[in-house]
This record gives C-alpha cells, sequence and structure tokens, in this order.
C-alpha cells in the first residue's frame, strides 16, 4: 500500500488526489529536486556501464589486428571436419551403411537412426570388439566436434568478458588438439580391427590432420591474445563512474552524497561553461527589457 512521502500515512485506494489526506503535501511535487538529482546521477553512473559494453563489444571484433586474426580462423576447425577422415561400412542382413568420418557422417547416423543398432551390436560375442571400436571411434570424432564448435562460441562471444574468452578459447582449442589426436587414433584402430570382422570395413583419410592444423592456428593466436590482452580505450570519467556505480549498488556509497555531477570531465565542464553563458544571456536580456520599461 502507498505511503506519503513526507509523513508516512498508509493511503487506501480511495486517496486519489495528489495531495496528503494527513498532512495536505502535494505528494507528486514533494521532493522533486532531490529526486530529479537522485535521478540524474544514477542516469549518468548506469550509462557509463552501457558505454563500457559497447566499447568491449567495438573492441572484441575490431580492437587489433590479432583480434581480427581470431575471427578469421575462429571457423577453421569446424570447416575441417567437413572434410572425411575416413569412412566405415556396415554389412548385415537386416542394415547396411557406408558413412565418412565426418560431420556429414555422423549427422547422418543420428537422422538415420542407426546409432541404436550400433550399440546393441556392442554386445555381440562375435562382433562386439569391432563394434566397440567403432562407437569409441565416433564419440571421439563427436568430442572432436564440439571442441570445434566450442571454439567458435568462445571467439564470437568474446565480448562478454574482455580478459577470459581468449583464455577459454585458448584451453578449448588445445583440448582439440588432443581430442583430434585420439579421434585419429581411434578411427586407426576400428579400422584395423574391422579387418578381421566379417561385417566391418574401413579406411584412413587424412581429415584430422588438418583438424589438428586448424586447431593449432586457433590456439596460437588466442594465446598470443591472451598475453597480450585486448585494452579498450574508453572516454574520460567512463572508468570511474562504472567504479562508483558498483560501490552505490553495494550500499557502500549512497547516492544523495555524491555531486551532480558525479565525475567532473572536460565534456561536462564544457556544458557548464555553455549553460553559464546561456544563462548570463537571459538575465541581460531580462536586464534590457527591464530598463526599456
Amino acid at each position: 500500500m502507498a505511503k506519503c512521502p513526507k509523513c508516512g500515512k498508509k493511503l487506501s485506494i480511495f486517496d486519489v488526489s495528489q495531495f496528503c489526506p494527513s498532512c495536505s503535501v502535494n505528494m507528486r511535487f514533494y521532493n522533486f529536486e532531490e529526486n530529479f538529482l537522485r535521478e540524474a546521477k544514477l542516469a549518468e553512473l548506469s550509462q557509463a556501464g552501457l558505454k563500457v559494453k559497447l566499447r568491449n563489444l567495438r573492441y572484441s571484433f575490431s580492437g587489433s589486428k590479432l583480434v581480427t586474426a581470431k575471427l578469421i580462423v575462429m571457423l577453421l576447425p569446424l570447416l575441417s571436419l567437413l572434410i572425411p577422415s575416413g569412412a566405415f561400412s556396415v554389412s548385415a542382413p537386416l542394415i547396411s551403411l557406408n558413412e565418412d568420418f565426418g560431420i556429414l557422417g555422423i549427422v547422418n547416423l543420428v537422422m538415420g537412426g542407426s546409432l541404436n543398432f550400433l550399440f546393441e551390436m556392442m554386445g555381440s560375442e562375435f562382433v562386439g570388439a569391432g563394434f566397440s571400436a567403432l562407437v569409441t571411434a565416433l564419440i571421439c570424432y563427436v568430442v572432436t566436434v564440439l571442441c570445434a564448435v566450442f571454439c567458435f562460441v568462445f571467439s564470437f562471444l568474446g565480448f562478454i568478458s574482455i580478459k577470459n574468452m581468449q583464455k577459454l578459447t585458448t584451453v578449448t582449442a588445445a583440448l582439440g588438439i588432443v581430442m583430434s589426436v585420439v579421434s585419429m587414433i581411434m578411427c586407426s584402430s576400428f579400422v584395423s580391427k574391422a579387418e578381421d570382422i566379417f561385417l566391418l570395413s574401413g579406411k584412413n583419410g587424412f581429415g584430422l590432420i588438418i583438424t589438428i592444423v586448424m586447431f593449432a592456428v586457433v590456439f596460437c593466436v588466442n594465446l598470443m591474445l591472451w598475453k597480450k590482452g585486448i585494452h579498450p580505450v574508453y572516454d574520460e570519467g567512463v572508468e570511474e563512474r562504472v567504479r562508483i556505480y558498483k560501490e552505490v549498488k553495494a550500499g557502500r556509497i549512497n547516492i544523495d552524497d555524491l555531486p551532480q555531477p558525479v565525475v567532473v570531465t572536460e565534456a561536462t565542464k564544457k556544458i557548464d561553461e555553455e549553460i553559464a553563458k546561456e544563462e548570463a544571456k537571459f538575465f541581460e536580456a531580462v536586464k534590457n527589457k527591464k530598463a526599456e520599461e
């Protein structure tokens, strides 16, 4: 329930007047000047946070040559995974598969509903080892794909945290290199075991070698960015306003104790000078008009 801002009297739903029924103060304009100054200070401080976010967004896409290089290479691992890293085929009485070790092959398996068959055949007494090697190779490949996806996502969303997103991308690219090597080993292991199983056959490819190189490129670029950092240049007073706003939100500084403007800069000085000039012109005009009368 609403209260009078002066005397604190609780207002009922029938108190529709702007005047308090107890103390008769105009509640709409009570402490208008103080409230106006408070809102002006909050607007000044909150806009500084928005300016920082916009500047970070700009620098995360065009801050330096390294940032540009990061954006160029961020899709390379994902694109390299379109190149097959081998192939496998399954020839069973009720099913026949012939797919690549690649993103398109994985998609075909998922869309075609053949994954359940592969998992079921892992429990076979005679061919279970071969199918286990195939499923293991596919799982490792999927993890490699996920590393490539996360490298792209972390690179693209670098503006979220100028300091931390390069670290995440670097670590993910390193993991991608490891998983690419593991996937290549698992694919070769499957091809070797498939030679002794009449239901399976496979062959090796070179796609993962390219993927390893692409992950290494992403790793190097982001590692250099991690070490050198991205250093956005903010307008005068912006960082100080952000720091003060954090203190205000934490309750360590009272907004009413701050001056207006909160932070004096060259820009605010020019505004004050313009206001003073306009006031001087106004009072001069009033003075001249009275003299004429």
